[in-house]
């Protein structure tokens, strides 16, 4: 490959809907010598096709929410029908972006399919979260950014939250259809349950075999928007109560046969991997060969909690994506939900990815 060649790549990376002509003017070459370059590459299997799709087969993709994040504490016990003094934060949120910058704190190369506004919230999101490519998240004008503002009571337990995604409502296969070519480049899709149910039933029909796709998901409420169909999921990802209201929705008891024969009820419906998340309690797994286990979670100085659950997704994916076991998958979850416990930040900007490796390869 050559360095014109090279200039190019950088720049399609940069912008998968760059013309030829702005390739030329970049490049300082005339738009005839592009055409010649880019049809080189795309034989040779660089490029995949257009808007340009690089063959980039490592990268993580994270399909979901993107929003600001509001916490409101209470400085004393709450109280109705009067004004209560708080104190009020903002930070970057949204299931699928937590995870993709936690795997970008790792080194890994991900990328983030999101629908924001365009307004400041939007350019909070991005210019806040470190590692993770925006190439191919989309703007919908006119409308808000997702946020999420979350009251919480003296003693740090959350009282309620006040959620506004309407803006993930809007999303259509149709917004999805012209972005397949880049979905299907990713080694490894990883979906929130933010985006509407037939969008997410597109998703995995267009999975293709040499893909993976874990599906993380948001809350009891959306649990509803998971796909009737689950066989092409590889990994399906849940707390105990997501899990309670899901054997609720198949129409099954939450009492069935224990944890163990309630998780293979969901494993029935076609998902090859389950982990159920269990807060203080650890973590649990039923893989596709029926090997059930449950794991301790580690012991934590905790700080905050927000951003655990998302750091355990991210710690799992990310072993998965080098090639371990689904337990050793799980036991790499609960360390990054240590470490994110056990500080104030949501997603820790900085990982020792040495060590991960180790505690992976053992």
């Amino acid at each position: 490959m050559n360095e014109k060649e090279r200039q190019i790549i950088d720049l399609i990376r940069q912008n998968p809907y760059i013309t030829q002509q702005e390739l030329a003017e970049r490049v300082n070459i005339s738009r005839s010598a592009v055409a010649g370059y880019v049809s080189s590459l795309m034989k040779n299997g660089v490029i995949t096709g257009r808007a340009y799709v690089l063959n980039d087969f490592n990268r993580v993709l994270c399909i979901g929410g993107a929003n600001m994040d509001i916490k409101a504490r209470l400085y004393s016990e709450f109280k109705v029908h009067d004004s209560n003094p708080v104190k009020v934060s903002e930070s970057v949120g949204g299931v699928a972006r937590n995870i993709a910058e936690n795997l970008g704190s790792l080194k890994m190369p991900v990328s983030l399919l999101t629908f924001t506004g365009d307004d400041s919230e939007a350019a909070k999101i991005r210019e806040n979260t470190e590692g993770v490519d925006f190439t191919i998240s989309q703007v919908k004008k006119g409308e808000r950014t997702g946020s999420y503002t979350a009251v919480l009571n003296d003693t740090n337990d959350l009282m309620f939250a006040l959620a506004d995604m309407e803006i993930y409502d809007m999303v259509t296969i149709d917004d999805i259809k012209r972005l397949t070519k880049h979905i299907m480049s990713a080694n490894l899709v990883v979906l929130d349950t933010n985006f509407p149910k037939d969008v997410l039933a597109y998703l995995l029909q267009k999975k293709s075999d040499k893909q993976r796709f874990a599906l993380v998901t948001v809350s009891t409420k959306k649990i509803s928007r998971l796909p009737d169909d689950l066989s092409n999921l590889d990994y399906l990802i849940m707390n105990r109560a997501e899990l309670a209201t899901l054997l609720d929705k198949m129409s099954l008891s939450p009492d069935w046969k224990g944890l163990q024969g309630k998780i293979a009820k969901v494993q029935e419906a076609g998902v090859k991997n389950i982990v159920v998340t269990m807060g203080q309690d650890g973590a649990c797994y039923l893989n596709e060969e029926g090997e059930y286990g449950e794991l301790q979670a580690l012991p934590a100085d905790i700080k905050d909690v927000t951003g655990a659950g998302d750091a355990f997704a991210a710690g799992v994916i990310y072993a998965l994506n080098e090639g371990a076991t689904l337990k050793r998958a799980c036991e790499c979850g609960l360390q990054l939900a240590k470490q994110t416990l056990e500080t104030d930040e949501s997603v820790v900007k900085t990982r020792d990815t040495d060590m991960l490796q180790r505690f992976i390869n053992n």
